[in-house]
């Protein structure tokens, strides 16, 4: 009846895309709530660098965040992984971010299939399989906050598990390309951390797979391995070179406390959300997630956003999976990944994080330990499909059948006992919760403590009622009859029930259709702040072109943090040192003319007018980066005296005028008049890949000031143009090129030499 194996996984996969993106797919809706990364970061740097590359530009500066802060090497504009970069430059931003998530579920579960094949498992088990990794929750459900990079890592581990498998079995050179393909695709899609943990499944069933005699086997895989990794890494230089650079001079260029780096673990108790996703209020962060101002959810991670469930169904044979699968070293290896993943994904809960942190320099740098889940969950689904051989393709084994019939049976009566006495078990969880806020009479949230009750009772019915009916599918095969087919079929049904429904509770939409309905223009605000900025601005001005002191960005230079929080401090003076002309409230826009009288109350000497971009100090003094924020700090004003870090040469009592003649991200040009030789002080943040030419001359541009670019210019009336270098980005580049072409090189040898033996 369905011979076509292929044909059946494309449908199946295609049905599970359409009917959990529907409305991807029936509206022109933009996906994404108001507090999520979509709206605040997604769209306005979608929107940028949509609008460089139309000009036929590569957005290495954005100038209208933060007093400016690198764009490519942040990993904010990763053009160059194809499924985003092609898409966005063929058919705009709106298309690329729409249908995101709905492309990498059908890849990651072609790439699943592949995997599940490799290792022995039957056509059913493997669609089975296949669909269980494609639909979990831990990936659709990013969609509710928008993070895109994740789900396209996730889609992409199971080809690079295929890979170590094929490498194990024929040490074919065509597989070390494969794996790199998908290690370069995760790296072009910006989220070095989900690359590391994937790197380190690889390095498990690697170590799993290795054949007797050892001795060789070890060298050989691990040489695969090391193969894959580097040639992966390298054809993703283009973004992963510039990143690492970039990442130097950010706060993780420097070790992150152990308190940091295991900030945003899930508390272990939240494990078990995996089949009882609501057991804790299901997600935090979001208005849709409270009731009357109170989150329904309540558990200890400090911003839930998205959910482990992985279906009750899929949950059990991957367990089954894990205990009777029939390829043992691939059983065994899944097992240690799942625990693994759930280990990390604890953090700071266990003491193991904190032996991570000591032994492996790698967990110094990286924060948020909770994600490490995904390998738990991504392990278990693929483990599904060994689940479901044992159940239903293989051949049967009577006595360990029954015990599993019984044991779901038992576990089914007992999620029936639980849902009749999940109000007190609810209330009995939320009880510390109530405590930790404060709040010791609860009669007054009657609303929330229900909404969370209903959502356990929901719970334990689906579990209830999902075991009861594998238990009964095992009935079936028990007697001899049915057929996998069928068997798949009833499982996969039951399992889109589950599933469908679920992942699309997290799909958020705005009203708006495009990314301009979104950002109308401001051209007030544009006017009152000139060549100046708005505080506090942010985010949301990018597409207008106006600067903004203050945004939204998790990847920001440690100099830029540093003004940032200086800045928070609110200090009139450390207002006007950031070149502000402008302040925006949802009350509205005035201009330095209106602010200043409020900034100057109680401040004698507090300047008249606005610090400009580009001035000549009066004098100029050596002083590190902290002298220069010291100042900033304390109210010396920058156009008196500024502090440049590491001056040949100091200055005092020159005067002089600045004009912006040229100002675009990458290209600013200033005329200079002055009475004397000086320095020039460009108000804009400092970060090494900007250069500087006087009149054509090479010259330093030397920090000043914490965070301002300062630059030596001799008396009388001069041209200095700063521009931003993009030579990390062509290193990465030729590096990437050369990766693809030894890529491409390997596949077409392997492919001759294979049909010459075929011949």
């Amino acid at each position: 009846m369905f011979k076509g194996e292929k044909t059946v996984l494309g449908i199946a996969l295609t049905l599970l895309a359409v009917l959990t993106y529907w409305t991807i797919f029936t509206s022109a809706r933009l996906p994404g709530g108001e507090m999520s990364d979509t709206v605040s970061q997604g769209y306005p740097f979608f929107s940028y660098t949509e609008s460089r590359l139309s000009q036929g530009e590569l957005p290495l500066w954005n100038p209208y965040i933060f007093c400016g802060i690198p764009f490519y090497e942040s990993f904010s504009s990763p053009v160059f992984y194809p499924l985003r970069g092609l898409p966005m430059i063929l058919f705009g931003s709106e298309v690329a971010i729409r249908f995101l998530f709905p492309v990498h579920l059908v890849l990651a579960g072609l790439f699943a299939w592949l995997f599940l094949k490799s290792i022995g498992i039957s056509r059913w088990g493997s669609l089975v399989g296949a669909i269980a990794y494609a639909s979990g929750a831990w990936a659709n459900t990013l969609f509710y906050a928008g993070h895109g990079s994740k789900i396209i890592c996730w889609a992409w581990l199971p080809l690079l598990l295929w890979a170590v498998v094929m490498w194990s079995k024929k040490s074919d050179t065509r597989y070390i390309a494969y794996g790199a393909i998908a290690i370069g695709m995760q790296g072009l899609s910006s989220h070095p951390q989900m690359i590391l943990y994937s790197a380190g499944c690889a390095l498990v069933l690697t170590l799993f797979l290795i054949k007797k005699p050892a001795a060789g086997s070890i060298s050989s895989s691990l040489a695969g391995l090391t193969g894959i990794l580097l040639l992966g890494g390298a054809l993703a230089a283009v973004q992963l070179y510039p990143g690492y650079l970039f990442s130097a001079h950010t706060s993780r260029g420097e070790d992150l406390s152990l308190q940091a780096a295991s900030s945003y673990s899930l508390a272990p108790e939240e494990t078990l959300t995996m089949f009882l996703p609501g057991m804790f209020g299901l997600r935090h962060g979001f208005t849709d997630s409270m009731v009357n101002g109170i989150p329904v959810y309540f558990g200890r991670l400090g911003l839930r956003l998205s959910s482990e469930f992985m279906g009750v169904a899929f949950f059990v044979l991957g367990l089954l999976g894990l205990i009777f699968g029939k390829n043992r070293k691939i059983r065994w290896a899944l097992l240690t990944l799942t625990v693994t993943g759930a280990i990390v994904s604890w953090g700071g809960y266990t003491p193991v994080f904190s032996l991570l942190y000591k032994v492996i320099p790698i967990f110094r740098k990286l924060r948020a330990p909770h994600m490490a889940a995904f390998v738990t969950t991504s392990s278990l689904a693929l483990a599904s499909g060994m689940g479901f051989d044992f159940l239903f393709a293989g051949e049967p084994h009577a006595a360990r059948l029954k015990k599993v019939m019984i044991t779901l049976a038992g576990a089914s009566g007992l999620f029936l006992v639980l849902m009749l006495a999940a109000d007190p078990l609810s209330r009995a969880m939320q009880a510390s919760w109530w405590t930790d806020n404060g709040i010791a009479d609860t009669s007054r949230f009657g609303s929330v403590i229900a909404r969370r009750i209903a959502l356990l009772s929901k719970d334990f019915l689906r579990a209830f009622t999902i075991t009861g009916l594998l238990a009964g599918l095992i009935f079936v095969v028990r007697k001899g009859k049915g057929s996998a087919w069928l068997f798949a079929a009833a499982v996969l049904a039951v399992s889109s029930v589950e599933l469908i429904p679920f992942n699309r509770n997290f799909q958020v939409y705005l009203t708006s259709t495009t990314i301009e309905s979104m950002f109308p223009d401001a051209p007030h605000l544009r006017e009152i702040t000139g060549e100046g900025r708005v505080f506090p601005g942010g985010n949301q001005l990018v597409p207008l072109g106006i600067r903004s002191v203050y945004g939204y960005h998790a990847a920001k230079t440690a100099t830029t943090d540093r003004l940032m929080a200086l800045v928070r401090t609110s200090s009139p003076w450390v207002l006007r040192q950031t070149a502000m002309t402008a302040y925006s409230s949802a009350e509205g826009s005035i201009g330095w003319e209106q602010l200043r009288p409020a900034l100057a109350e109680g401040l004698p000497g507090y300047p008249a007018n606005p610090m400009p971009r580009a001035f000549i100090p009066r004098s100029v003094v050596q002083g590190s980066a902290d002298r220069g924020f010291e100042a900033i700090e304390n109210g010396i004003d920058p156009q008196i005296r500024s502090f440049i870090q590491d001056t040949p040469v100091e200055y005092d009592g020159v005067v002089g005028t600045t004009e912006i003649l040229v100002d675009l991200p990458e290209h600013v040009t200033v005329r200079t008049e002055t009475s004397g030789a000086c320095y020039l002080v460009l108000a804009d943040s400092w970060y090494p890949n900007w250069e500087v030419t006087v009149d054509g001359n090479a010259g330093t541009i030397y920090q000043a000031n914490g965070w301002m670019r300062g630059v030596q210019v001799p008396a009388g009336e001069h041209t200095v143009d700063f521009s931003y270098s993009s030579r990390n980005v062509v290193h990465g580049s030729i590096i990437s090129l050369a990766a693809l072409l030894l890529i491409l090189l390997s596949i077409l040898f392997s492919t001759i030499k294979r049909k010459k033996v075929n011949a």
